[in-house]
């Protein structure tokens, strides 16, 4: 389901998944990590009345914002 907010066009679940299936759990239920990211606020959402749609723009910035830079060692 597609949304239309002040000409934003904001994406459900599914179509975030199908877009970026990184994001997608393996196993049984593909939205665990998808849903432990929207309860936790990790992940920029839009809560419209009960349901969460994403902002495309946000979701590309917030994956740029979760890149490590080449040369850095993480457990640093």
């Amino acid at each position: 389901m597609n949304n239309v907010v002040n000409n934003v066009k904001l994406i459900d679940s599914h179509e975030l998944l199908r877009r970026y299936p990184a994001l997608a759990s393996k196993g049984k239920n593909k939205f665990y990590r998808l849903q432990w990211l929207t309860r936790s606020r990790a992940i920029p959402l839009v809560k419209i009345l009960h349901r969460i749609y994403f902002d495309p723009s946000d979701i590309e910035a917030w994956i740029e914002s979760q890149k490590i830079p080449a040369g850095l060692d993480s457990r640093s």
